[in-house]
């Protein structure tokens, strides 16, 4: 897509964002999830749905809930509770009250705020769906609306409702069933996973069929056909996990839906996936468009990189120093893999760009940048230095060079400097850190063909499937696998203990790094429960470390608890 286009569909975007917010929004009240929107105006058949680009502007609230979903709390309980991400606290920085180590350790509360922001995140997308759909059912009955034009719209409300109550039963399990907003209680009750499960899967069957299958402008960053084929794919490989009882024929189904369409292929360059103008990627099934004026809120470089990588990029904000990936993650690729990318060293910076940001950190003049919270060593103070880099006072991402890990500690006297930094999505340079003009892949081909490949190992179709995971790795730059077993990342220093698909499951970790995808793929091998392993490196005694399968799920917060009496609370919390 040229950016001539790309900007027009995301100036597009932004005027059905600004319609919605002024009229739809406020067209019925809030049903079941006790979140607070402020209300405008009055929205009636005689002043809206008057036209086919009034329609597709009435789909835009539904499409708006997606902004939290790559940076906000959705993001952050996928990721930081894994082997590929953690959030370190540096003194005051990031302590947030222990919460960012509580997720690491597992020993989360349902006090915790982010618990609270993911359910609001599903529910919010549930109920904006379910308001439009009664909308348009209301316009069809009074002969305003066609039904044959309605079912399309509905159809596609369907599906993003669908994508909301994916992501709640994956994080919470047991949770209401709101399918229709006439008849919605006020205090819903806690319907089981496999139950709400079973009713989404069969909405989706129903309604993904009627979606258009164009690939173009016009389903940009909206539910086509493929991509409601590649949500229910998701749902189906991880069956087991939701009900129990696995679903690998209907993933290679779903997943055979869009590879044999022809409208997806793998992009040449792994990172035009992640560039800042990347809406053109032959990949992207579903993405967010993004944008720094448009669509705000896209914030990954802004959490990650450290206060003084703004003079590196010439950002406009100063980053917050926060996310980072865990050694033995990083060091899960080849070094040959482009999408590990170089290190800075102490004669010059990185020359390849990678997934990590990592080493020594340079202005864009060419000097080192310098960690201003180094502390030269003084013998009464303890650990020294307290928060600088232990090579000096130069920044260096993870250490390279030093004999010391590279995260000290989880917390709290983790060095400012520890950890290598999440370079994924390209920085831009004079960019906004807070407000990313990249789009972000929901889901993507290069996932759908591990979606795949999964399938197929399950089955015993072990040859096909290492095909498809060799079709990933030669993008990458890296020689084929000769087999999928391997030793697990999170074990490269531990036992070596070589499990049957290591390799796989290493590869869909390498590949999909920070794209909300980790934390399933842990609980779907089996290797949830090891948390033990990829925090013991910087493991406090005082911390409180969770490993039981009850962490499979998150709690529900209390808040939803004490407004809602017919809710059921996760076992063990």
């Amino acid at each position: 897509m040229k950016t001539k286009e790309r900007n027009k569909m995301k100036e597009s975007l932004f005027l059905i964002k600004g319609i919605l917010i002024v009229l739809i929004m406020a067209a019925f009240n809030q049903s079941c999830t006790d979140l607070d929107e402020e209300l405008f105006g009055e929205v009636t058949p005689d002043n809206f749905f008057s036209s086919e680009e009034e329609y597709v502007s009435a789909l835009g609230a539904a499409y708006t809930q997606f902004q939290a979903f790559a940076s906000g709390d959705p993001w952050s309980v996928q990721e930081t509770s894994t082997d590929e991400m953690v959030v370190p606290t540096r003194g005051q920085d990031w302590d947030d009250g222990g919460m960012w180590r509580r997720t690491h350790l597992h020993s989360w509360t349902y006090e915790d705020g982010y618990v609270n922001g993911a359910w609001n995140f599903g529910f919010g997308g549930v109920n904006t769906a379910n308001r439009l759909i009664f909308q348009f059912q209301n316009l069809v009955e009074g002969g305003q609306v066609e039904q044959a034009t309605a079912d399309a719209f509905i159809a596609e409300l369907q599906t993003v409702r669908g994508f909301f109550y994916w992501q709640l039963i994956d994080l919470y399990g047991n949770v209401p069933l709101v399918l229709d907003f006439a008849t919605a209680e006020a205090s819903p009750s806690t319907e089981t996973r496999a139950t709400v499960y079973a009713a989404i899967v069969s909405d989706l069957e129903t309604a993904v069929p009627k979606l258009s299958d164009a690939v173009d402008g016009t389903t940009y960053g909206r539910m086509n056909y493929y991509a409601g084929q590649a949500l229910l794919a998701k749902l189906y490989l991880n069956a087991g996990v939701y009900t129990g009882t696995d679903q690998w024929d209907k993933t290679i189904t779903a997943c055979d839906a869009i590879i044999n369409s022809g409208a997806y292929s793998l992009e040449n360059n792994y990172f035009s996936n992640f560039n800042v103008d990347n809406s053109g990627s032959s990949e992207f099934i579903f993405a967010i468009p993004y944008d720094e004026v448009f669509f705000r809120d896209f914030n990954i470089i802004v959490r990650t990189l450290h206060y003084g990588s703004q003079q590196t990029y010439n950002l406009k904000q100063q980053p917050w120093n926060g996310f980072c990936t865990l050694e033995e993650f990083y060091n899960s690729y080849d070094d040959a893999d482009l999408r590990k990318g170089d290190v800075g060293t102490i004669d010059g910076p990185s020359g390849k760009r990678g997934n990590f940001v990592a080493g020594y950190q340079y202005t864009s003049g060419g000097i080192f940048v310098m960690d201003d919270g180094f502390e030269a060593p003084q013998p009464d103070r303890q650990p020294e230095p307290l928060l600088g880099d232990p090579d000096g006072e130069r920044l260096n991402f993870g250490n390279f060079g030093s004999t010391q890990p590279q995260i000290n500690e989880l917390g709290p006297q983790a060095y400012r400097q520890a950890g290598v930094r999440i370079g994924k999505w390209e920085i831009e340079i004079g960019g906004d850190p807070g407000h990313m003009s990249n789009d972000y892949a929901v889901f993507r081909y290069a996932d759908v063909l591990l979606m795949k490949a999964e399938a197929l190992f399950r089955k015993g179709s072990t040859a096909e499937a290492l095909t498809l995971v060799n079709q990933i790795r030669a993008r990458a730059g890296v020689a084929d696998l000769a087999t999928l077993d391997g030793v697990v990342s999170f074990d490269l220093d531990d036992d070596n203990q070589v499990i049957s698909g290591g390799e796989l499951f290493n590869e869909i970790g390498r590949e999909m790094f920070a794209e909300n995808h980790r934390r399933q793929d842990l609980i779907r091998w089996g290797f949830w429960t090891d948390v033990d392993k990829w925090v013991l490196p910087f493991y406090n005694p005082q911390d409180i470390l969770e490993t039981g399968e009850h962490t499979i799920l998150y709690p529900v917060h209390r808040d939803k608890l004490d407004a809602n009496p017919n809710l059921t609370q996760n076992p063990g919390y």
